[in-house]
């Protein structure tokens, strides 16, 4: 028996504070509201800090989350992975950092032109029904350097390679900050076994369509965002999500919700 996975990718912005409608004590509701409308199975979330992070594990209590923060101390931003427990179980997580010691909280490679920590967090879960494994890698690439992406891109590939690829399918969440064809989003898609191979969920539609960073104009200007998935799976719809909810827009760039079978 085949099984359907609902999955989502939203930057949430962080918390600078913002004026007005844009400011995170009025865009909360908004982000449970439509979280609670499409109900992921998986959510791969960007940008939250600590007490964002608090604040929405407190109003989405039927979810469960994963996953430290940039710095490692639970001061910086998070690339928390929320979870449906009554579909969905964490076997295994992990955080790895977007350097040459990946395995060292908060590092960075002066070299790689990053003035910030960059992380992946990762979890292997398994569907109750039927039973499937499936491994779900989320992250936020560096927004000023193109040589930190390209970078963290090729570890990335070469990270999947440690997880147990012939029991799991691999899937990918993130804030690339970087366009389809840009040589970063390029890397992404290099084989990372004779079988395996990340597919990008968004390709099939038009530029425009695939855009959504908007700045919190409701125009996106911008396709940075996006659902990696193995190409093992089938892809059954894929949309970017560009209401408003309860009168403003949850945050600066849209979320991607992919609908997916495992064969």
């Amino acid at each position: 028996m085949n099984a359907t996975l609902k999955l989502m990718t939203f930057n949430l912005r962080y918390d600078r504070p913002d004026p007005g409608v844009q400011n995170w004590q009025m865009r909360k509701e908004a982000i449970v509201e439509l979280i609670h409308h499409y109900q992921p199975d998986l959510m791969g979330t960007q940008e939250l800090k600590p007490h964002q992070l608090s604040e929405l594990k407190a109003l989405l209590p039927h979810y469960k989350t994963i996953g430290g923060d940039r710095r490692g101390d639970g001061t910086d931003e998070y690339c928390t992975i929320f979870y449906h427990p009554s579909r969905i179980n964490c076997l295994e997580t992990e955080d790895f950092y977007l350097s040459e010691t990946p395995e060292i909280a908060g590092s960075i490679t002066p070299h790689w032109d990053n003035y910030a920590p960059r992380m992946v967090t990762w979890g292997l879960f398994k569907m109750d029904n039927p039973q499937r494994s499936l491994i779900l890698l989320n992250t936020h690439f560096a927004h000023l350097s193109h040589k930190a992406r390209e970078f963290s891109a090729e570890l990335i590939i070469r990270y999947c390679d440690r997880f147990p690829l012939e029991e799991s399918y691999l899937f990918l969440t993130g804030d690339f900050n970087a366009v389809p064809n840009s040589k970063e989003r390029k890397i992404l898609k290099h084989p990372i076994s004779d079988r395996i191979h990340f597919q990008d969920a968004l390709e099939s539609l038009t530029t425009k369509e695939q855009k959504t960073f908007h700045g919190f104009t409701g125009q996106a200007t911008t396709a940075i965002d996006t659902i990696y998935y193995d190409r093992r799976v089938k892809l059954q719809d894929i949309a970017v999500e560009r209401q408003q909810w309860r009168g403003v827009f949850p945050s600066d760039h849209f979320p991607i919700i992919a609908y997916l079978i495992l064969p």
